[in-house]
């Protein structure tokens, strides 16, 4: 519907166009200075209002196809927001604390070695929207999906109040939201794995002229990642680093975590585990 509209106003434009050249062509033929002068006139206010239609027609291009990519990583409501409020959005080199939570599936690679490839496919789109439609109720970004699992950040693109704690309330809403599915025999997933940390991170458009995603670097990405292969080695749940423990301290129910050297660290990692 919204495409044959476009082509709509597109018809409209090049209507207006044909009528310019019309008027023009008209003039030229006209003996009658006031009539030759009246036609140029007209044709020229054509000529204004096919520029101003062109002219907005482009810029609600532009913010469709600003709101259609925002709605890869984003929640509706933080998109609306963004795109009410463009000048809250500052893309590019920007530094900012950040929470950024890693998850993946247990046992994933044993259960689809068993699978028909395309049953392996609908089992992954299935769990991954409901966990994205829980990622964007606590404010969270979709970075993107590894395979059987996903990096998610909170705090940006917009600032989230209390990110850390919305990372792990979202990791617990994860593993509640599998438990449902399981309980309703809406998927062979028998649990997952999340690893969270806190710190600052850089934010913006990586990538090159042809092809760039928004995302975070730093090393706040790294550690979480790692600590997600803590939580594979424990057999935990749910792993947050000192710095996220140190933000949610006393909101939700955590034990220590063994101290670990992540990999390419020497100093030992000191970690929490998250009872689910």
């Amino acid at each position: 519907m919204e495409l044959d509209i476009i082509q709509a106003i597109e018809l409209a434009i090049a209507h207006e166009l044909e009528a310019r050249k019309s008027y023009l062509a008209l003039a030229e033929e006209a003996d009658d200075p006031e009539l030759k002068r009246l036609l140029q006139e007209i044709a020229q206010e054509e000529a204004g209002h096919e520029a101003s239609l062109r002219s907005r027609l482009r810029l609600y291009e532009q913010k469709r196809f600003l709101r259609d990519t925002l709605s890869r990583y984003l929640s509706p409501e933080m998109c609306q927001e963004i795109l009410n409020n463009p000048e809250s959005l500052q893309l590019g080199g920007q530094r900012r604390q950040l929470s950024v939570l890693f998850a993946d599936i247990i046992g994933f690679t044993t259960m689809s070695e068993k699978m028909d490839p395309g049953d392996v496919v609908a089992v992954l789109n299935e769990y991954f929207s409901r966990m994205v439609e829980v990622v964007f109720e606590h404010q969270g970004t979709l970075d993107k999906f590894l395979g059987d699992g996903m990096m998610v950040f909170f705090g940006a693109p917009l600032e989230v109040p209390q990110a850390a704690a919305q990372a792990v309330s979202c990791a617990l809403d994860m593993h509640r939201c599998l438990a449902q599915m399981r309980a309703q025999n809406l998927t062979p997933i028998q649990g997952m794995r999340i690893g969270i940390n806190t710190g600052e991170a850089l934010v913006g458009n990586i990538g090159s002229e042809k092809r760039m995603d928004f995302t975070i670097i730093g090393d706040v990405v790294n550690v979480a990642a790692r600590l997600l292969e803590v939580a594979k080695d424990i057999d935990a749940r749910i792993i947050i680093s000192e710095s996220t423990f140190r933000e949610v301290e006393g909101r939700f129910p955590t034990e220590p975590a063994p101290s670990v050297v992540l990999r390419g660290r020497q100093v030992p990692t000191v970690s929490y585990q998250v009872r689910v």
